[in-house]
């Protein structure tokens, strides 16, 4: 993904229904069979037909159907971590409202190597209050990746989801003066750097529970 830099994260594209294939994305088209395969709810980069690209690579052969939803109570911001490409990823929370999203459906291989690209999410069942649907059909079985680190945010109050530039600039006017010099896309790609970052934000407050 190395065309995809950090500072466009999560390379959102116009939220639409089809069928993404490894050499096209057929729009609206029909899925009938989706017995085997996981619907999973997308908050980040997996949205993006181009990440699911790079990260499923030949597995997309058998095609990913995505549509889009709504899910009832549930809203996106940022993970309290950095991510190892550089970026402060999204991560889902509890939230009142409704929020539209895609949602895709896995065959259990594919599941398998998405689960691998996330060592910083769990993957879990949506909670039986937030409903999921498209249109007025519901989604049974919904399942979303919430964040093993919890979320940003302060006075019990999440952070929503926005662009890099306006996260890591929230950060830096929040953590100490040494942290904030080295909240850029360069510095936050070193392990030593992202644990320090990780660590300063626990120390000031700004990691909340997903409520997830």
């Amino acid at each position: 993904m190395e065309t995809l830099h950090p500072s466009e994260y999560p390379w959102a594209e116009p939220l639409r229904a089809g069928l993404l294939r490894g050499d096209a994305f057929v729009p609206e088209a029909c899925v009938d069979d989706l017995e085997g395969r996981v619907p999973v709810v997308a908050v980040g980069s997996n949205a993006s037909p181009a990440v699911l690209r790079h990260k499923l690579g030949p597995l997309l052969s058998t095609g990913v159907p995505l549509a889009v939803v709504q899910v009832e109570g549930l809203a996106v911001g940022h993970s309290a971590h950095v991510s190892a490409r550089g970026y402060i990823a999204a991560a889902p929370f509890r939230s009142e409202g409704a929020h539209e999203a895609v949602v895709a459906w896995f065959d259990t291989a594919q599941l398998a190597t998405l689960d691998a690209t996330e060592p910083n999410y769990r993957r879990i069942p949506l909670p039986d209050d937030m409903s999921c649907r498209q249109g007025d059909v519901s989604v049974a079985g919904a399942e979303v990746y919430a964040s093993v680190h919890g979320v940003l945010g302060e006075d019990s109050t999440p952070l929503s989801l926005r662009d890099q530039i306006s996260a890591l600039s929230w950060l830096a006017h929040r953590l100490p003066a040494p942290i904030a010099s080295a909240l850029n896309h360069g510095s936050l790609r070193e392990a030593n750097t992202r644990e320090r970052v990780r660590g300063a934000l626990i120390e000031a407050g700004l990691v909340l529970p997903s409520g997830l």
